[in-house]
């Protein structure tokens, strides 16, 4: 190509090479030299370049739908020689590329434009890079939202961030399920609607100087926040312990991923730390003094929302759940896909993802559950365990704080 076109950094997109080959070779261009160039997010383009001055050049988009251009200039009888006026015929061919591209992306953003016009934004508030809100990434990210008609907006927050987001109309859903039980069972008008696992996969973990849960008598344990799961659940291996919760100091980090920084600084003597955190972890020589299942069930991942949105905008809560549902049952049923997305950018799984991806999903499954309700029972439990920290005025019957008809009826369809 030209010094033009050189100035210019192209990918060149394998995956597209064999559907492309059936196309372009029944219009004899199977022996030309094909390069294949991403021109914007959801475009690429072809383009052959013989040295007779045989110039192809087709923009589509990445589903192969929608051929914006398709040009063809074929053979210029120009008997003249030397490398000069060849190069002049490329750089007048890119020059023509570039122009084409141009009003190819134009059109490309406008269609884009009135696709998402007809879309309902969907706001979801995630508070781990971990297997918790895995599925709402995987979900979005295989289209899912969008064919329920939604435009999906994920945003990371703070767990104790969740439930003033939502009360303020920032967010429509919030996976911060230990905090949204307990601000339910504080009165504040939110609701449980989906459970991902029902028993959390926590640990307490701790600097390798200390050996047992005896030995946090004095010392700093970071937790994700005020009122969060990993705080109830370190109080409830304390009160376990015969511990004073008053011996302890309790510091709110953040996510998983932060505190885990923060024990390894030396800032915070024990944490309570999920998968993946937990492995790294171990693996580094700090100490698990203590499973968060052993003392306490509990839903761990899900999705919160007020009781607004579940009154006034039932047809969101039934695609955001279904949505969030093929998600779980995509990562069950196809390992290889969730192994690649998890070596991925989306979870915190180190510089060895290689080393801990399996072992990842494997612990994934044995979490994941397959109705993503919970019984009346363990409700119940969960509500008694709340009010301990935030003391209710009155009783809180389940109907306050979980409502899964939503999620049963969508389990139902999905049959």
């Amino acid at each position: 190509m030209s010094d033009a076109a050189s100035r210019f950094r192209f990918i060149r997109l394998k995956c597209l090479t064999e559907p492309l080959q059936e196309i372009f070779s029944r219009q004899g261009a199977k022996s030309a030299k094909k390069k294949y160039f991403p021109v914007y997010p959801n475009l690429a383009c072809f383009a052959s370049l013989r040295e007779s001055s045989l110039f192809r050049f087709c923009i589509f988009n990445q589903d192969f739908k929608y051929v914006w251009l398709g040009f063809q200039v074929s053979d210029f009888e120009l008997k003249i020689g030397g490398n000069a006026m060849m190069t002049k015929i490329r750089q007048a061919a890119f020059s023509l590329l570039v122009l084409l591209t141009f009003i190819a992306i134009t059109k490309e953003i406008a269609w884009a434009a009135e696709k998402s016009a007809k879309l309902a934004t969907v706001r979801i508030g995630y508070v781990s890079r971990s297997i918790l809100d895995m599925p709402y990434i995987i979900a979005r990210d295989r289209g899912f939202f969008r064919e329920e008609g939604l435009e999906p907006e994920l945003i990371f927050m703070r767990a104790a961030q969740t439930i003033p987001a939502m009360l303020a109309g920032g967010i429509d859903f919030g996976s911060a399920t230990g905090t949204g039980i307990a601000a339910a069972v504080s009165g504040v008008d939110v609701r449980l609607i989906f459970a991902l696992t029902d028993r959390p996969s926590f640990d307490l973990i701790a600097v390798p100087s200390i050996n047992s849960v005896q030995q946090l008598r004095g010392k700093k344990v970071g937790t994700s926040g005020v009122g969060s799961l990993a705080e109830i659940l370190a109080r409830q291996i304390l009160i376990a312990n015969k511990i004073p919760l008053e011996q302890v100091t309790f510091l709110p980090f953040g996510t998983s991923d932060v505190t885990y920084v923060a024990l390894k600084a030396g800032t915070i003597d024990a944490t309570m730390l999920q998968i993946p955190q937990k492995f790294f972890a171990i693996d580094e020589g700090f100490r698990k003094l203590a499973s968060g299942a052993d003392v306490y069930r509990a839903v761990m991942g899900g999705l919160t929302t007020t009781k607004a949105t579940i009154t006034d905008r039932p047809e969101l809560v039934t695609k955001t759940i279904r949505a969030t549902t093929r998600a779980v049952r995509l990562i069950r049923s196809d390992k290889n896909y969730v192994l690649g997305f998890m070596k991925g950018p989306h979870l915190d799984l180190s510089k060895e993802r290689e080393r801990f991806a399996e072992r990842v999903y494997d612990a994934t499954m044995e979490l994941y559950l397959s109705s993503h309700t919970v019984d009346e029972a363990l409700q119940r439990e969960m509500i008694a365990i709340a009010a301990q920290r935030v003391k209710p005025a009155h009783p809180v019957p389940p109907e306050r704080v979980f409502d899964f008809s939503f999620t049963q009826k969508v389990s139902e369809s999905l049959r």
